[in-house]
């Protein structure tokens, strides 16, 4: 038994004690109490198997599509959210989004993986959603970044933040209705012709922290898929459900 290691790890709980990663009340070890957990809303089935978004009533069949999926089909294949975008799971995704809470991805990385592990590991590479370097120096991260990173150490898979980049600043998505967000993303992403050679035929995970209307995830799909992509497989922290 190593002593000085049990000692040192002995001093790092008592000056570094666990806390809860949302409500940072002291925990045994790191993760979410009991109480935080119990305010999440899980997402879960019955939903759509395109774009995950939940369904008001029972359905039997796991291939069900919503309208909106039917009428105009994304340029992603699948999306795939843990949990709803409502008013407690915002104060998770603001905190780690902007109050240098990064320590929040090694928590929601893992509950990222666990409900996608079979679509992350039959996939070839881990991107995600870019920002642009105006916001990023403002910002100092991007925290899609910090989970795609978390999930390709879990999981084995290839992280490859270098492919797609943001080419154009725009507003802030927030406020805006679905038109205009759609809008403002249009021609926004582009592909880095150095690592263009790495998407031909392969299966892409597509890292965002919350997904509302699906405009930016798209956009970034569609960019994937013009420069062969074959499959784009999006995975989000949260989702906003209508």
């Amino acid at each position: 038994m190593n002593v000085r290691k049990i000692n040192i790890d002995f001093f790092k709980d008592m000056l570094f004690p666990s806390k809860c990663g949302i409500c940072e009340c002291l925990l045994d070890s790191k993760g979410l109490c009991t109480d935080c957990w119990s305010q999440i809303k899980w997402i879960s089935e019955p939903k759509c198997r395109i774009c995950g978004q939940p369904f008001t009533v029972d359905i039997d069949s796991v291939d069900s599509v919503c309208a909106q999926c039917l009428s105009k089909p994304p340029n992603f294949d699948k999306a795939v959210s843990i949990f709803v975008y409502d008013d407690f799971s915002k104060k998770i995704v603001l905190k780690f989004k902007h109050s240098d809470a990064t320590y929040l991805a090694e928590i929601l990385s893992k509950l990222m993986f666990r409900s996608a592990i079979l679509e992350i590991e039959s996939s070839d590479l881990i991107i995600p959603v870019p920002i642009h370097f105006m916001k990023r120096l403002k910002r100092k991260y991007n925290q899609s970044e910090l989970l795609a990173k978390k999930i390709s150490e879990i999981s084995g898979v290839k992280y490859e933040p270098r492919i797609l980049k943001k080419i154009k600043q725009t507003s802030p998505q927030e406020g805006l209705s679905g038109i205009q967000r759609r809008k403002n993303v249009i021609g926004s992403f582009g592909i880095d012709c150095k690592y263009e050679y790495l998407l031909k035929n392969k299966k892409i995970i597509l890292i965002d922290d919350v997904f509302t209307t699906g405009s930016t995830v798209d956009e970034c799909s569609k960019v994937l898929k013009k420069h062969m992509a074959k499959e784009v497989i999006v995975l989000t922290l949260a989702r906003v459900v209508i």
